[in-house]
């Protein structure tokens, strides 16, 4: 789930902002390790800019 979806918005935004993966991720959940989620959903945009 998580990942398709993260990998769904890389595809659509190469640099999304939180807003975007906030809307993007519909399965984010609020228990506390969304900063996370979105935190490694900024990483993977930057590492895909240096490859």
């Amino acid at each position: 789930g998580q990942i398709l979806s993260a990998v769904s918005l890389l595809q659509r935004k190469s640099n999304p902002s939180d807003q975007d993966i906030d809307r993007g991720m519909l399965n984010l959940c609020r228990c506390g390790t969304y900063t996370r989620v979105r935190k490694a959903i900024h990483r993977a945009a930057e590492m895909q800019k240096e490859a």
